[in-house]
């Protein structure tokens, strides 16, 4: 591992083990990293991105949370509301050593799928949601014009 010359910059070992050039943190990842625990970071009892451990996702009524479990570890959930006829989507959680591995992207089709199933509208308060819609535009005409949300 390496670090520049006169720089707080760290680099990370490349997959063989030894730097590269490219695997500089900034100030995005940093952040990333201040957000997790490092005891779990490399806890083997803990399912890895190469994993075969499977992500479990189901709608829970009384809390109105979509939730993704790794066994009985609950690692992500949406939070929502239903006013007049419409889910109304507020924020969308992931914890931070299970993040990188598509369990947001999952949750978020899996309750969108639900949703449209249910028959219902979504207003999206959620920059997450938002954001996978529109890259997912398949999903748009679920998004009520008369309250769209953000």
């Amino acid at each position: 591992m390496s670090t520049e010359v006169g720089s707080n910059r760290y680099e990370f070992p490349d997959a063989a083990g030894y730097p590269d050039g490219s695997g500089f943190l900034d100030e995005g990842t940093a952040m990333l990293l201040t957000d997790s625990d490092p005891h779990q970071a490399n806890d083997p009892a803990l399912p890895s991105k190469d994993g075969g451990a499977e992500v479990e996702l189901h709608r829970d009524d009384v809390q109105r949370r979509y939730v993704a479990t790794v066994g009985e570890r609950e690692v992500g959930n949406i939070r929502y509301d239903e006013v007049d006829g419409r889910v109304v989507v507020l924020k969308t959680n992931v914890l931070p050593t299970f993040r990188g591995r598509g369990i947001a992207t999952e949750l978020i089709a899996y309750a969108l799928r639900d949703i449209r199933v249910r028959g219902m509208q979504i207003t999206v308060y959620c920059p997450l949601v938002a954001a996978f819609i529109e890259g997912n535009q398949q999903f748009a005409d679920l998004i009520d014009p008369a309250y769209p949300g953000r």
